[in-house]
């Protein structure tokens, strides 16, 4: 009896020092510094294992977006992180496809782990229906928690493919955030943005039979507040959480123009229905936009169809059926969408001369539904428009979620729309 009891207690002993964790041990980053994995680490160490903090552990350090592959394991006493890391540097041909506009070329490089310090660096510009050059750095932990340091410079023409003006804007911008507790996170940012539009092909609009001249120089002092509540468990492609954002856009004119403002708030709700077969997920996600100011600039229009907003419809009015034409441009928007994906190919971590390159395929069916109008208190629920379909949603390595969805109307219509993750 005694030689049992001093069985089960050595027995017992075992398993509880087999369980307990008393370093860190990181393999497979070889360009990606340690301090970068192990301040997302939240697990105690010393301390006992916990599966649930490992998986949250997990998640963190594979929403960096530098490992296509991360996992954690136990190894005797040795909280041990297994990683292979993507591309570092990301050449872009860069292809561009505006609904409304067409199709846009160009070329630069992405240094996705710039340093090794999940610092990003992006260099590149674009011609075709839109030409734009562009400089992009972003830090996202430079000190305290999660604070954050990006800055832009960058210049964009292209003409608008319903007013038939041309329109060339430049600027900078350059912005720090910060976490607050473990969901709440803060982004503030401020800039420069000088605009000119030509308007040799059509210098007035006309407005309740009024001409109205439209301003042809705007310089603006812009800032942005945003503040974001998110709780999703992995970021490009999540199977549950929640993401609350509220984000406030002044535009403070230097010049002629008048100031105008942008308000923007968006829920979005995940649902797993299912672990196993396809593993679906439902999302649910509502949008309000709103703008104010005592004279809109004309570039100022939101355009209600296409991949922003409601899928099924054109971003050109002219395009829809003539009975809902009238209802896609606006200054205000009210949306609503739900979607359902799921798994058509499994994401897998393909390993080739010691750099992983992920790649899956989900499928989407959404029903998405909105409403636009020139001031808040216009709203009408009878001038609501509603499209439906289904997707495809890719997913590589270094260019994120890629979207491609065909979107059908009650008017006959469909449109196919490309989206990206970025």
């Amino acid at each position: 009896m005694k030689l049992f009891i001093k069985f089960t207690s050595v027995l017992l002993l075992s398993i509880c020092s087999g369980s307990q964790l008393e370093v860190i041990k990181i393999i497979g980053n070889e360009h990606t510094q340690n301090d970068i994995i192990l301040r997302e680490i939240q697990h105690p160490i010393p301390g006992e294992y916990d599966s649930t903090l490992v998986r949250e552990d997990r998640n963190r350090i594979y929403n960096l977006g530098l490992f296509s592959t991360v996992e954690i394991e136990q190894v005797n006493s040795t909280y041990t992180i297994f990683l292979v890391e993507t591309f570092r540097y990301f050449p872009i041909p860069i292809v561009d496809f505006n609904e409304a506009k067409g199709w846009s070329y160009g070329g630069g490089i992405a240094f996705l782990n710039f340093r090794g310090l999940n610092q990003k660096l992006t260099i590149g510009g674009i011609i075709g229906e839109e030409t734009t050059y562009f400089i992009d750095f972003r830090d996202p932990w430079i000190a305290g928690d999660h604070v954050s340091l990006s800055g832009s410079v960058y210049q964009f023409h292209t003409k608008n493919p319903v007013y038939s003006y041309f329109y060339k804007e430049r600027g900078f911008n350059i912005g720090t955030g910060f976490y607050k507790n473990k969901f709440h996170k803060i982004k503030i940012q401020t800039g420069f943005e000088s605009a000119a539009i030509d308007t040799s092909e059509e210098n007035e609009k006309s407005n309740e039979n009024q001409k109205v001249i439209i301003p042809l120089k705007y310089k603006y002092i812009k800032g942005e507040f945003t503040y974001r509540y998110d709780t999703r468990d992995i970021y490009l492609d999540p199977t549950a959480g929640t993401q609350i954002t509220v984000n406030i856009n002044p535009r403070l004119s230097l010049g002629e123009a008048k100031n105008y403002y942008l308000f923007q708030i968006k829920y979005l709700k995940y649902f797993q229905l299912s672990s196993g077969f396809l593993n679906p997920v439902l999302s649910l996600e509502t949008r309000l936009l709103l703008q104010q100011s005592q004279s809109f600039p004309i570039f100022a229009y939101q355009y209600l169809g296409g991949e922003d907003f409601v899928r099924g419809y054109s971003p050109l009015p002219d395009k829809n059926a003539e009975e809902i034409a009238h209802l896609i441009e606006g200054y205000n928007i009210f949306y609503h969408t739900v979607q359902l994906q799921h798994t058509l190919i499994k994401k897998n971590d393909y390993n080739r001369f010691n750099i992983g390159f992920e790649f899956g395929i989900d499928m989407v069916y959404f029903a998405d539904f909105g409403i636009v109008s020139d001031e808040f208190s216009a709203f009408k629920l009878n001038n609501t428009i509603v499209g439906f379909g289904f997707g495809f949603r890719i997913f590589a390595s270094g260019a994120g979620v890629i979207g491609v969805d065909f979107g059908f109307n009650p008017y006959g219509q469909w449109f196919p729309h490309l989206s990206d993750s970025y």
